[in-house]
């Protein structure tokens, strides 16, 4: 008479249908992982595009508050609905430095001998002079004490918004 073999002695293993199953569960995991981890890239991207260029548009207010504050006097500024914004003013060592934004919207900087390019993707560049209150507005370049620049920028992953940022400086000598 045979015996049947022990429990302990039966071969236990996975069948073809328990791996078919976990091959699916786990392609699908992989598959969500794998669509979340490009959205998440895909965001990034865009939030690190809008970066750029906010940090475009806060590295012309710094270099302008810097050279404002070198200037000795305003010799020419546009009208503050202008947003081709133009400046220009003279260094104590009598050296005529210029701000100007093109029609291609790029923003330069003439330091007396040559353009340099400051930033890209500025829509807006408008300068405002003001007396010495700091809140009369005036266009008079012999009475202007303060000036104030407005730079607008689009951003590129923003759906069309626009940011504006504003910065005041007083002029050194006065």
């Amino acid at each position: 008479m045979l015996r049947k073999p022990a429990a302990k002695n039966r071969r236990r293993g996975l069948s073809l249908l328990e791996m078919m199953a976990a091959t699916a569960i786990m392609a699908t995991i992989t598959a969500s992982v794998v669509v979340v981890m490009r959205s998440g890239y895909a965001i990034w991207n865009a939030q690190e595009a809008d970066i750029d260029v906010l940090e475009n548009g806060y590295g012309v207010l710094r270099h302008f508050y810097t050279q404002m504050r070198q200037a000795n006097t305003i010799t020419a500024i546009t009208a503050s609905n202008n947003t081709q914004g133009s400046l220009s003013f003279t260094t104590s060592s009598g050296v005529t430095r210029t701000w100007a934004r093109d029609a291609s919207s790029n923003v330069y900087f003439n330091n007396g001998v040559l353009n340099q390019l400051l930033a890209k993707n500025i829509i807006s560049l408008t300068f405002t002079g003001y007396k010495a209150d700091g809140i009369t507005a005036t266009t008079t370049v012999t009475d202007i004490q303060v000036v104030q620049c407005q730079v607008q920028i689009t951003l590129p992953r923003g759906a069309g918004v626009t940011r504006t940022l504003t910065s005041k400086a007083w002029v050194r000598c006065w």
